[in-house]
């Protein structure tokens, strides 16, 4: 200090020594802190400009107007809190300078009440003094422009005697302050508070927040003199810190990286996601120019045309190639933009960019899977299209050859992906698209329509016998084991051929004659090939009148039921009733399955076709019981589709409680290639039928995937012996074998047998004599409908 100096305000004592005091006990200030206030202190009542204070508390150093208030409010803040009251001691003169108005030595007085009043009224601060009775006293304009006291009547009233003369927003700041007051009073300290004002206009205003701070003050004996309270507005001061934090979290958040540097453009920040794209951290990048991102992949001009942009325009965006710190090049979305402050002056550059590596990928991948089948990688029909277009214009051009479309399809390939699985399947799918591939010429394309359908362009072929030899090459190839895990697997193909400009010139008229003579390939026994003939057409447009008239079918039920009566062999009494559906065309007349049922199953309408069965059958079942015959079980076959959609136990169990018939008089037929699916799931529906008293038998038997194994852990009540086995049982000694294992096989596991198919007196007599229990078919009665049962229905009853 250039002199002695002590001087004492309100209690506090200040030595340019010893430093600050209050009631003997050292209070704790900053040395430009207290410099400051030993300055102001010094030169009580005259203005202290900025200039001085820079001079003698910073030595000169230049300091901005914001480091003077900041360190001004400090010394007022620790005051307050040593004192509170005693940081009204100082005043700032805003533009001019700063001024310490108390007497050094007594407290603080005010030249005069206008000058108090002009003080108070020219801040947008809240200022009110109340009495020791915390009545209103004094208030300044901006407290009572705010809560809406208009001319003198609140002036020695309380804060609940003000609830009624205020606005309505603010009557409930009234209603607690008075909790407020006495806290203060209570505990003689300042008490601080927010106060939050809604706005009188609405709810598209925003509501305004004040810090409230109470301070209590005394007389010498320790009564209540005065509670001061002092209210600033920190609305905006709160919305940028809800802002600044608003931005720190995007920052921080963002998955795009955000890189800022200075007007040198050098790096000042980076974000998380700046870490996580190049592998640099803020440490290792700050201070340094952003091409140490540069992957030297881009020209002199490129980066000229960037910085014109950003320089005379203000920001640049653009696709850019960069490199990680480990290296990788990598391709991004860069936005760049410069930053100036109010005076226009450059201070920063703002750089935000996102990885797209995964997004080109994803493009590229997206382009690919336009053209390509996505499980076997070969061009689609898409592709196939413009690779059939290719290949006919180069024919053109050469005026030679010929252009051939093969449609290939896999011969029972849906009996592989049932009994096996779908990612078996795939496998092989994959592989028979290799196989493809290595037998055909890289001129020629071979494509994936979907399923098990692939069609082959064959370019510039000479003649049809070429392309005879090009398809039975595949075919022969085709034949050929698979090694796929520890199965191996065989897969035929059928063949359909049809050739450009012979059969049409168009490509999709092309595809579908192929198609149509692939279906001729499979009714010719598979595993064979045949070129398109009219006769094949006519066919394919059968098939698909088939197909749409199903789904009429199904909507005006043009579906009925026969039912084929089932004996028992040795008593002949009725024991049960298969449900068999037929089709009453509207111009066909009626239809047998085989004419339905297999294009039924290829396009899943054997759904809702077998459903239909199920609850007629139900129906008609309790119907019988209703008109007084014996109950009889009913047999209804199930489809593998049944158990692949939705929940078959459900189904089955609600119709049969809809009809209110007892499960026990309902017999539900599996095929052996249902219960080869997946076999833990079929086995827990199978135990869960048995359990609930279905009859469960095995239909077609010794037709499929017969074995012991397979008997052992499908455990159900009857086995039938496929027709095919009956027919000729009199005269072929190998069907009679069959027969007789069969029979011996479900004697073994405790399991009934049934003979579809009898025609013959001496079928009968073979398959009593070897041990069948039951039999079905013309030599006891046709398939009848429902009202033509009543004699074997009748006959049953008296039976019983």
């Amino acid at each position: 200090m250039e002199d002695q100096f002590h001087a004492d305000f309100y209690g506090f004592v200040i030595d340019s020594e010893l430093g600050l005091s209050f009631a003997g006990k050292p209070v704790s200030l900053h040395p430009k802190e207290f410099k400051m206030l030993l300055e102001l202190v010094k030169q009580a009542g005259t203005r202290v400009s900025k200039e001085e204070l820079i001079t003698k508390v910073w030595n000169g150093a230049p300091t901005s107007d914001e480091s003077i208030s900041r360190c001004l409010s400090i010394l007022k803040s620790t005051l307050r809190k040593t004192s509170p009251g005693s940081e009204l001691l100082i005043k700032t003169e805003y533009g001019q300078g700063y001024r310490f108005i108390g007497q050094v030595g007594k407290p603080a007085t005010f030249v005069n009440e206008e000058n108090f009043f002009l003080l108070i009224n020219t801040t947008r601060n809240l200022v009110t003094l109340k009495d020791g009775h915390s009545r209103w006293q004094i208030a300044n304009n901006a407290c009572l422009e705010l809560f809406g006291l208009i001319g003198k009547p609140w002036q020695g009233k309380t804060c609940s005697e003000l609830v009624a003369l205020c606005d309505p927003q603010c009557r409930h700041h009234f209603e607690t302050s008075t909790q407020n007051d006495e806290q203060a009073w209570q505990t003689g300290l300042a008490v601080e508070m927010v106060l939050t004002i809604a706005p009188n206009g609405g709810n598209s205003q925003q509501n305004r927040v004040f810090e409230i701070v109470k301070t209590p003050i005394f007389e010498a004996n320790g009564s209540r003199k005065a509670l001061i309270t002092q209210g600033q507005e920190i609305t905006d001061r709160l919305e940028n810190e809800r802002q600044g934090r608003l931005m720190s979290k995007v920052l921080a958040n963002s998955d795009e990286a955000v890189l800022i540097s200075d007007q040198c453009n050098d790096i000042v920040y980076v974000n998380d996601a700046f870490t996580q794209i190049t592998g640099y951290s803020l440490n290792e990048v700050a201070g340094h120019n952003p091409r140490i991102l540069a992957s030297g992949q881009h020209d002199k001009v490129f980066y000229e045309d960037m910085w014109r942009h950003i320089l005379h325009e203000g920001n640049w965006h653009g696709e850019i190639w960069d490199k990680r710190k480990n290296g990788e090049i990598y391709p991004k979305w860069l936005n760049i933009s410069s930053v100036h402050d109010s005076d226009g002056t450059l201070c920063n550059y703002v750089a935000i960019f996102s990885d797209i590596s995964k997004r080109k990928a994803d493009e590229a991948m997206l382009t690919f899977l336009a053209y390509h089948d996505p499980l076997t990688k070969l061009p689609n029909r898409l592709l196939l299209r413009d690779r059939f277009d290719q290949a006919v214009g180069i024919t053109h051009r050469r005026d030679a050859g010929s252009v051939a479309l093969l449609y290939l399809d896999l011969d029972q390939f849906k009996n592989i992906n049932d009994t096996l699985g779908h990612e078996i399947g795939d496998r092989l799918l994959i592989a028979v698209a290799k196989r493809l591939e290595a037998n055909v010429r890289e001129i020629d394309t071979v494509c994936r329509l979907g399923g098990d359908e692939f069609v082959v362009v064959l370019s510039d072929m000479p003649d049809s016998h070429s392309i005879s030899m090009v398809a039975q090459n595949i075919l022969n190839h085709l034949a050929e084991a698979f090694e796929i895990e520890q199965y191996r697997l065989t897969s035929t193909a059928s063949v359909g051929i049809a050739l450009h400009s012979v059969d049409s010139d168009d490509f999709d008229t092309l595809l579908k004659l192929a198609d149509a003579a692939m279906y001729h390939a499979k009714d010719s026994g598979r595993n064979t090939y045949r070129f398109y003939t009219d006769k094949m057409n006519i066919d394919a447009m059968e098939r698909l009148r088939m197909r749409n008239g199903l789904a009429e079918a199904l909507l005006k039920q043009q579906f009925v039921l026969h039912y084929q009566p089932q004996f028992d062999l040795n008593t002949l009494q009725l024991v049960g009733i298969e449900a068999l559906v037929r089709w009453n065309h509207p111009e066909r007349g009626l239809l047998l399955p085989d004419k339905f049922i297999p294009i039924a199953e290829q396009t899943g309408q054997i759904v809702p076709i077998g459903e239909w069965v199920i609850s007629e059958a139900c129906r008609q079942a309790k119907a019988w019981q209703q008109q007084g015959y014996a109950p009889v079980r009913v047999g209804v076959n199930l489809s593998a589709l049944h158990f692949k959609r939705g929940d078959i136990i459900k189904m089955i169990t609600g119709l049969a409680e809809q009809h209110d018939l007892d499960p026990q008089y309902i017999e539900l037929e599996l095929t052996e290639a249902i219960m080869l699916q997946e076999v833990d799931y079929i086995l827990d529906i199978m135990q869960k039928f048995r359990t609930l008293h279905f009859t469960l038998s095995i239909d077609d038997f010794g037709t499929g995937y017969s074995s012991l194994a397979f008997l052992k852990r499908f455990r159900v009540d009857k086995l039938k012996i496929d027709g095919s086995f009956i027919r000729n049982l009199e005269v072929d000694s190998h069907d009679l074998a069959i027969v007789r294992s069969i029979i011996q096989l479900a004697k073994g596991f405790e399991m009934r047998t049934i003979a579809e198919g009898v025609e013959t007196q001496g079928q009968l007599e073979i398959l009593r004599r070897e041990g069948c229990q039951e039999g079905q078919g013309y030599y006891f009665c046709y398939p009848l409908p429902a009202g033509q049962l009543s004699r074997h229905l009748h006959s049953a009853t008296a039976q019983r």
